[in-house]
């Protein structure tokens, strides 16, 4: 997990699991939840009485809405602010989504005010983030900057570029990210490095064959 990797690395390592190992991509997305949530509730500072995980489409929504549920199922009372497109949704994503609707765990479409919440996870963009991001992709990150809450970022924080640490346009500014298997080059440099915060790397069972 010392490996320092770029988003095609990551990308590769991911697929050789999935596709030569034969560990299904779900299965890896309930460690990486699993993972998330045992850092978050062993850490004693984290004030967990009401939880913001902001979402998005793509397999990093699919995260949160994962870990949504664990934590619902642990009695913590959690919101879900979905920032992605419903019409867009990665198939993992979907499941995820629709096992929180049955579990009527409270999903938004849109956020007026963080009134009461403690703490907001991370869950919007992903390491497959690229180019300019959209103007509402922009305001949902400056508005979430703004929340002044304490933020943990899964697996990067939304807005910065993985393998090269430059900013999309916004960026969400983590006091923690909680990134997995290993160790993103774009956490090296900044504003990425800045970005991260405390950055933690998280063992999920991804192979590192195909970096050797």
């Amino acid at each position: 997990m010392t490996q320092l990797v770029n988003v095609q690395q990551m990308k590769t390592c991911e697929q050789y699991t999935i596709d030569t190992i034969g560990i299904p991509s779900m299965v890896l997305m309930e460690k990486a939840a699993l993972a998330v949530f045992a850092k978050l509730t062993n850490e004693k500072k984290n004030d967990l009485s009401q939880i913001l995980i902001l979402c998005g489409s793509g397999n990093n929504g699919g995260d949160g809405f994962a870990l949504a549920r664990l934590l619902h199922l642990a009695d913590k009372n959690v919101t879900i602010y979905f920032a992605g497109n419903l019409d867009h949704l990665t198939k993992e994503c979907r499941q995820q989504y629709n096992i929180c609707q049955y579990y009527q765990i409270p999903i938004l479409h849109h956020l007026e005010t963080f009134l009461g919440f403690t703490i907001i996870i991370d869950s919007f963009l992903g390491i497959g983030a690229t180019g300019e991001l959209s103007t509402k992709a922009k305001n949902v990150i400056v508005q979430i900057n703004n929340s002044k809450l304490p933020i943990v970022a899964i697996d990067v924080p939304s807005g910065i570029d993985a393998s090269t640490g430059s900013s999309l346009g916004a960026f969400i500014r983590a006091d923690t990210t909680i990134t997995f298997q290993f160790k993103k080059t774009g956490f090296t440099v900044s504003p990425g490095s800045n970005a991260c915060g405390n950055l933690h790397v998280v063992d999920i069972g991804i192979s590192d064959a195909p970096l050797k």
